[in-house]
């Protein structure tokens, strides 16, 4: 273990500075990119959480009094295997995109609704992408025809809900232990905070959303940023080659290579699949259907950057966004043999969808206005576990 913790450390001072290098020599194409991911947070990103995370913070508090119908609660139950108030978080978490369901499971989790496996399961189930994303950015912008948003957008539910019925089969029967039995908080001995009521709990709320979508952005810049950097240096490319080989005939080096991309980043990745030429848009959209479902490693530090502390299990949340890629990916080939659809011929660039640049200023003074809301302390803070337990 010591050698192999000597060996991480002294390649980390090379990596590091041979990594500053290649920025300094591609300044231009990782500036760019890093502008566009900055735009793309100020247009879209923030304008569409935003709102879910105040939202979220506001809601779980008074998950402790959710009813809901008998067979309602069986069916989630025996989906998911998790407790049957979870259903307002799931729906939170198709309707919104990443990583509200974290936050959600994050929020619960403080609030005593929650163990640590029990979240593990949840951000794995109610972590899905965005409808704005998969409609207006991947299917009317990129791909030019809302038919096939609705379509992908429809494939990556159903195989979210397929997904999660697999990972609840696959822990209940031990094939993927993840329970070592860590609860992080008991129900009993945190505080309702539903009794203090809305008001008390709003300026919280709208400081922890303003401080977690700063931080969101900030992951979406530095992948878009490693992102645009690996494609120029050829590393894509370079997985790809020898991977090609082995791999029927449609998936060339540079569908490979752009599905690469695309697991590292979800934006650039499907701004790849869409350009590929003299590729069938079967293999096209269901390359894409695979990274919104398996959700992109910037998503995946995301989610664990929220869930830090938590005890959260990595692995769990792998296994299901990797089940649902791989779901939605055979699920939308076998939609699409029944669904035929045509791209638009057109020798223009992708159409950019979002929300105009004049926005962004009001999206900034958002922000600032957020921040400078002064929580009550017994308000709507959000307590940490790793602080609560340190006193």
């Amino acid at each position: 273990m010591k050698d192999h913790g000597s060996l991480y450390r002294k390649c980390v001072v090379y990596i590091f500075p041979a990594l500053a290098l290649m920025l300094a020599l591609y300044a231009k194409e990782t500036s760019e990119a890093a502008k566009d991911a900055i735009y793309l947070c100020l247009d879209v990103v923030i304008p569409s959480l935003f709102p879910f995370f105040v939202l979220s913070r506001l809601t779980v508090p008074f998950l402790r009094n959710f009813s809901c119908p008998r067979f309602l609660r069986r069916l989630i139950q025996g989906l998911t295997g998790l407790p049957y108030y979870v259903l307002p978080t799931i729906a939170l978490g198709y309707l919104s995109g990443y990583p509200t369901g974290a936050k959600l499971a994050r929020d619960m989790l403080d609030e005593g609704l929650l163990d640590s496996n029990q979240a593990s399961r949840l951000i794995a189930v109610a972590n899905n992408c965005s409808p704005l994303f998969i409609i207006g950015t991947v299917g009317a912008g990129l791909f030019r025809s809302i038919r096939i948003g609705f379509i992908l957008l429809a494939v990556h539910w159903i195989s979210g809900l397929i997904a999660a019925l697999i990972l609840n089969l696959l822990l209940r029967r031990g094939y993927f232990n993840a329970n070592d039995g860590t609860v992080v908080f008991q129900g009993s001995k945190i505080e309702d905070k539903s009794k203090s009521g809305i008001a008390a709990l709003i300026p919280g709320a709208i400081e922890d959303a303003a401080i977690l979508s700063l931080k969101v952005s900030g992951y979406i810049v530095l992948f878009a940023v490693l992102s645009e950097l690996m494609y120029k240096i050829g590393l894509f490319g370079l997985i790809a080659r020898p991977l090609s080989a082995m791999l029927p005939g449609s998936f060339a080096g540079n569908a490979l290579a752009a599905l690469l991309r695309g697991i590292m980043e979800i934006s650039s990745g499907s701004n790849a699949i869409s350009l590929l030429a003299n590729t069938p848009v079967v293999v096209q959209l269901s390359l894409v259907s695979f990274i919104c479902g398996f959700a992109g490693f910037s998503v995946h530090t995301q989610v664990m950057g929220i869930m830090r502390g938590t005890k959260s299990r990595y692995r769990v949340f792998l296994l299901g966004k990797a089940l649902h890629g791989i779901i939605a990916c055979m699920l939308t080939i076998a939609v699409l043999r029944l669904l035929p659809v045509s791209l638009a011929a057109s020798s223009a660039g992708p159409a950019v969808s979002g929300i105009p640049s004049e926005f962004r200023i009001f999206t900034i003074m958002t922000l600032i206005a957020a921040l400078l809301v002064n929580p009550y302390e017994n308000g709507g803070r959000i307590r940490h576990p790793e602080k609560s337990q340190e006193k």
